[in-house]
């Protein structure tokens, strides 16, 4: 709006001496107004000066920045501060946890090593074991067997295979304390699994404290965002000026419509029928526009109207622009407050996170002492459990021995039988010569008695008319208890070959 208005009052001081233009005249330049334009025109400006509350809400809300600014600003130092010692003191947390997971890493590698060991030693003596349950005794063994209990009146419980001459106790506690022992270091890995797991999940936990929170706020990231300090203050400041120069320029516009009903003609009587007191501004009552008026000519009348038609058609303009600067001010009131809200909450989350950091750092020491007795208790129970891994190596040893030996019983058995044959064919032959010669030597004696015995006194030789000497084989310890069976010769093959590919082994081993 013009501010020509502004000066019309000096300008009215020099006129004195000339009375206002009666009501509804016209001027050579046409620029004379009606009573009732003039009136409608002050009721619009009395109307503008609404405006004020604006204007006033605007230096609260500039206020009310400046100060959300400086304590907001320092807020944020503060909490970027903490923030620095809290990611420091992070690190040197998850360098922690990084030690206590490599330390119990490397004991789960002994752990899981020893296990495939232990595994690997029951399941070889399973297979021993159940070899010797498919190894079933032959039966010239049992037979022979069965004839000595029955020669010496035995009553033992007939045995069909290898495995039932074993105990299985021994296999059994050695499996029940391996059980144990690995149930023992399964609850402490689980023990130790759980505190990794709890330190993990308490730092997790200070890290989405510290997180972004855009993702879950219903503020947008503008909002979020820390506002450009300097130009807020300085769109703030110009708003509230420039708000403020419209509302002055809106009260020189009253004015000047109040000058104007004075000197035109009829004007205060038209206040007084269209307005009360509580109508008017504060200090403006009826009685303003009915008191004596300065001296005015024609051409500063006209001057004056001229400029009141001008700035009347601009009131709405003005008005509107200082509502849209107190919104935009407002607004900018919201995006300064959003960002004090994000950094409070920031703040809250830093000291939040310490709290929590505080806690990570009272539980840490049980989390090095699970670790610690973790190790400790490992290697006691790895001690026990290569006790058992020992004990069936030794258990598995014993049973390929007999499995061995087994064989080589086999194989012995018909090296005996092979042996006793030999034997009893050179017993046969020489009792067959013996029988020859013992019946040539008595056929000769006959013959010698029918031709010449007659002849010879009987007591000439008191040997002559004895038998010859009969000679025969006899075992010398008796026999009975040396009963070797008779094997089908594909067992004796068999377990022969088994001997050899044993012994091929067990050399390979030596060298």
């Amino acid at each position: 709006m013009s501010g020509s208005s502004g000066s019309s009052s000096s300008e009215h001081s020099r006129h004195s001496s000339r009375k206002p233009s009666p009501a509804g005249s016209t001027n050579s330049n046409g620029a004379d107004v009606s009573v009732e334009t003039l009136i409608s025109w002050l009721v619009a400006a009395k109307r503008s000066l609404s405006s004020i509350h604006h204007v006033h809400r605007a230096t609260t809300v500039l206020t009310e920045a400046r100060s959300t600014i400086e304590s907001t600003a320092a807020l944020v130092a503060r909490t970027k501060y903490l923030k620095r010692s809290l990611n420091s003191q992070l690190k040197i947390l998850r360098a922690v946890q990084g030690e206590l997971e490599g330390a119990a890493h490397s004991v789960k590698q002994e752990i899981n090593a020893t296990t495939k060991e232990l595994e690997e030693a029951d399941r070889k003596l399973q297979d021993d074991i159940e070899l010797l349950r498919q190894t079933k005794i032959e039966d010239g063994f049992r037979a022979s067997s069965a004839k000595e209990e029955q020669d010496f009146n035995l009553d033992v419980q007939q045995k069909d295979t290898l495995h039932d001459f074993v105990d299985d106790q021994p296999v059994e506690a050695l499996r029940q304390h391996a059980e144990a022992a690995h149930r023992d270091v399964q609850a402490a890995r689980n023990s130790i699994d759980d505190s990794i797991r709890g330190l993990e999940d308490d730092l997790q936990r200070i890290n989405e404290v510290l997180a972004d929170r855009t993702a879950t706020s219903s503020s947008t990231r503008s909002d979020l965002h820390p506002p450009n300090v300097p130009r807020q203050l300085r769109l703030l400041e110009r708003n509230a000026h420039d708000m403020a120069h419209g509302l002055e320029s809106l009260v020189q516009h009253f004015d000047s419509c109040v000058n104007a009903i004075k000197h035109t003609e009829g004007g205060g009587a038209a206040v007084a029928k269209n307005f009360t007191a509580e109508d008017l501004p504060e200090g403006v009552d009826v009685e303003t526009f009915q008191g004596p008026t300065e001296s005015m000519s024609e051409d500063e009348r006209t001057e004056m109207l001229r400029v009141l038609r001008s700035d009347a058609d601009q009131v709405e303009e003005v008005v509107g622009d200082i509502q849209e600067r107190g919104a935009e001010m407002e607004a900018q009131l919201d995006r300064i407050m959003n960002w004090r809200d994000a950094s409070e909450a920031s703040y809250h989350d830093v000291a939040s996170a310490f709290h929590l950091l505080e806690k990570v750092g009272q539980r840490l020491p049980s989390h090095v002492q699970e670790i610690t007795y973790f190790s400790s208790h490992w290697q006691e129970e790895k001690a026990k459990i290569e006790d058992c891994i020992a004990g069936m190596d030794q258990l598995c040893e014993v049973y390929e021995n007999f499995l061995t030996a087994y064989d080589g019983m086999i194989v012995e058995a018909a090296r005996r039988r092979a042996v006793r044959k030999r034997m009893e064919k050179i017993v046969q032959e020489a009792q067959n010569q013996l029988d020859e010669l013992y019946q040539d030597d008595m056929n000769e004696r006959e013959h010698f008695r029918s031709e010449q015995g007659e002849h010879l006194p009987s007591d000439i030789w008191q040997g002559l008319n004895i038998l010859p000497a009969q000679y025969g084989f006899q075992r010398l310890d008796g026999g009975g208890l040396d009963s070797v069976p008779e094997l089908p010769k594909e067992i004796v093959a068999s377990a022969l070959k088994r001997l050899k590919a044993a012994h091929g082994i067990k050399n390979n081993d030596e060298r």
